[in-house]
């Protein structure tokens, strides 16, 4: 079973909380524990007078976190124990993607990606703000390495999908915020 560390919030603590797996974490995000917060981020993000800052701030305070490609003593690459075998895409405001078919938006993506016969999915899920989402997917270390998949993963995704990867996903330690989502999936 694939394995890696869950923070609690705020993201400034950078020492694990437990060592988790994919089940673990499905359960969490499609259960009502992360729907409070959810749903007043975006609430936040529809006022005109909040700022791009005030929303990282909220999410920052607020989310518990992951770092799907690993355990770690700290959450800083050089304090990595083991790799999880998982990398985590990160896909941002995508509710205007025009993909093939009639599904368009954050829930076309969603199908696609979910669909994609050639990359598996472990995890998909929309992000915290509602416009984007997190695809974690399973990658062979003995392949590449973890940022030899980013990059690979990143390019097939742009040249198929036409959506650019955040390439902050290319860090190992990498937080992702955990958000409430329904109708998150898991394979």
């Amino acid at each position: 079973m694939k394995r890696f560390s869950f923070f609690l919030a705020p993201v400034s603590n950078v020492v694990p909380h437990k060592t988790v797996g994919i089940e673990q974490i499905y359960n969490v995000i499609r259960g009502d524990y992360y729907r409070a917060a959810t749903e007043e981020l975006r609430r936040l993000i529809q006022e005109e007078r909040v700022t791009q800052r005030d929303v990282q701030r909220f999410k920052s305070r607020n989310f518990d976190y992951a770092t799907f490609s690993g355990e770690f003593s700290r959450r800083r690459e050089d304090a990595l124990l083991a790799h999880s075998g998982l990398l985590c895409l990160d896909f941002d405001h995508i509710s205007q993607w025009q993909g093939g078919g009639h599904l368009q938006g954050v829930y076309g993506l969603r199908y696609a990606l979910a669909h994609d016969a050639s990359v598996d999915t472990a995890l998909l899920f929309r992000s915290p703000g509602g416009d984007g989402l997190k695809w974690v997917v399973p990658i062979d270390l003995g392949q590449g390495t973890h940022a030899d998949w980013f990059e690979v993963l990143s390019y097939y995704v742009s040249r198929n999908y036409g959506v650019e990867t955040d390439p902050s996903g290319r860090d190992i330690a990498r937080a992702c915020y955990l958000p409430w989502d329904p109708d998150v999936l898991m394979y």
